[in-house]
């Protein structure tokens, strides 16, 4: 069956489980989205840049009042072990002798083998090779003020904002070699090795190296610059008087406010969403 979300809805969605804010199918480059930048998603799910609200003077040049104060937070950099969307089952996979991992497309001397699955009709892996770094703003109620502030004059001046919203970017997750592998369908499945450093088995963590083997689909990769692969932020878009976007569903934190139209436009409603779920708990993941 087909799902009109597409890939990139359906990834987005199977990937909230991790708790890491707005999953990107396509991961954009760090110097399009980063913290403090102001845009959105289009109906590809694929980012727009607007503005940097982190950047005061380019504030003002474009007509707007400064944001609040923003106060920064020190990079976190961490190793991210494959993350599966929701409902992916993981099976240990016994070598054989005489067969080994080169029969999973893996080297002969890999640690051990894990096969990813799904049931159902859509799975996917996110893997990279690389750090993944982890910043943002400590506070995104400066954003929230901003937006109230100037949604009008954002919707008058984007009329593309006004079927999508717009989006100011608080926190971002990159990292610069990044893999995705995602299907559609039962019966498919990725295969992945990894070898164990001086941790041993007891400590499955940075001293891991994690290889890709067979799958029934192709990987996806992305080495050649900074990327995000997971944002948080504050998105605000037209209500029930004007044109608005479906909710993204289980983002907590949704209140409203209302704009005050011009002689030939009535007042409308805006509805303001904070991406991603545990916006208090982000530094301590």
């Amino acid at each position: 069956m087909v799902d009109d979300r597409g890939l990139a809805g359906l990834y987005r969605d199977s990937m909230r489980l991790h708790r890491f804010g707005y999953a990107l199918y396509e991961p954009v480059p760090f110097s399009r989205l980063r913290p403090g930048a102001l845009g959105y998603l289009d109906e590809y799910q694929r980012w727009h840049p607007i503005l940097d609200l982190a950047d005061a003077e380019a504030v003002q040049a474009a007509g707007y009042p400064p944001v609040g104060y923003l106060q920064p937070s020190g990079l976190d950099v961490r190793r991210f072990g494959p993350l599966t969307s929701s409902g992916t089952a993981t099976t240990g996979v016994e070598l054989e002798a005489g067969v080994g991992a080169t029969a999973f497309g893996l080297p002969v001397d890999v640690s051990c083998v894990l096969k990813y699955s799904t049931p159902g009709d859509f799975g996917a892996v996110l893997m990279c090779d690389s750090d993944v770094v982890s910043e943002g703003f400590d506070f995104r109620d400066p954003f929230l003020v901003w937006l109230k502030q100037n949604a009008k004059a954002l919707f008058a001046k984007y009329p593309d904002v006004k079927k999508h919203g717009i989006c100011a970017v608080t926190w971002t997750y990159s990292s610069t070699d990044i893999h995705i592998n995602a299907w559609e369908g039962a019966n498919n499945s990725v295969t992945v090795g990894f070898k164990l450093g001086v941790a041993g088995v007891a400590n499955v963590g940075p001293q891991t190296t994690w290889l890709r083997g067979h799958s029934s689909s192709g990987w996806s990769a992305w080495t050649d610059q900074k990327r995000v692969v997971f944002f948080t932020g504050v998105k605000i878009g037209k209500g029930i008087l004007g044109l608005k976007e479906q909710h993204e569903k289980g983002w907590r934190g949704e209140e409203s406010f209302m704009v005050e139209g011009d002689e030939d436009v009535d007042d409308y409603r805006v509805d303001v969403e904070l991406f991603g779920d545990d916006w208090h708990r982000i530094k301590d993941t």
